[in-house]
């Protein structure tokens, strides 16, 4: 499928940096970030250690090690160790490492809109420079690629990642317009040729993307910060927390 000249891919893959903490979520983003960028990217792994963690620092080491060799049985990786206060060690890592793409676990979901997002996955979505895939578990094997577009920026390179993944993997491709951004779907028509999925929802965003997310694979969003009706979180935000699938947040 071809695409207008806006739609070209951001270079999201080329440096992917993850974050992991011994916890499976962690290890499910950097698994799914593997499965999904090319051979010749490169892959870090990034695990942050606190020098007052005593007992606990060597079941969190050996996961860890746990989570680089499922990692490895998939791409080639790095694993860099460092000590500090994880919000800003990670921060210097994607800054030295000049990296796209960040990966982050998210803890299990809630039914709460109150109890979104962990502190540090929070706080990175919202102040990382690159690009975010959070996860919950690994993905299904199969299933299709969901790109929640409302006209944006971010929205648009969410459209040009998922078309890149769906070309490169052979993966079915769809779009969900949620209700208020009716007028995305005539510029959807009007920048890519005939034969794009295009589903529109009269639910809001987050309804319609979390259930949408139930036979995905990945979901794929802007990073605008559009505030939720539940709570000051963002679109973004609130749908990583629940969505089914691995979420892949666009800068």
């Amino acid at each position: 499928m071809s695409a207008a000249p806006s739609f070209t891919p951001p270079t999201v893959w080329e440096r992917v940096v993850c974050a992991v903490d011994g916890s499976p979520e962690s290890r499910a983003a950097a698994v799914t970030a593997a499965r999904l960028m090319p051979p010749a990217a490169k892959l870090t792994m990034c695990t942050v250690r606190d020098p007052q963690a005593g007992k606990d620092a060597n079941a969190r080491d050996k996961a860890v090690e746990q989570a680089q060799s499922a990692v490895q049985a998939v791409h080639d990786v790095e694993l860099h160790l460092r000590e500090g206060r994880p919000i800003e060690r990670i921060l210097d890592e994607l800054h030295t490492e000049h990296a796209t793409l960040l990966t982050l676990g998210a803890s299990k979901r809630t039914s709460s809109a109150d109890m979104l997002l962990g502190p540090v996955t929070r706080a990175l979505l919202h102040d990382a420079p690159a690009s975010i895939l959070i996860a919950h578990a690994e993905p299904a094997e199969s299933g299709e690629i969901v790109v929640g577009f409302d006209g944006s920026g971010g929205a648009r390179r969410a459209l040009a990642t998922a078309q890149e993944l769906s070309d490169r993997l052979s993966l079915e491709l769809r779009l969900i317009i949620a209700s208020g951004h009716s007028a995305a779907l005539t510029a959807v028509r009007e920048d890519l040729a005939p034969g794009l999925d295009v589903t529109e929802d009269p639910r809001g965003a987050v309804e319609a993307l979390t259930d949408a997310s139930r036979a995905a694979r990945l979901l794929a969003l802007g990073s605008r910060h559009l505030q939720g009706v539940l709570t000051r979180s963002s679109i973004s935000e609130q749908t990583a927390h629940l969505a089914h699938c691995p979420v892949l947040v666009l800068r």
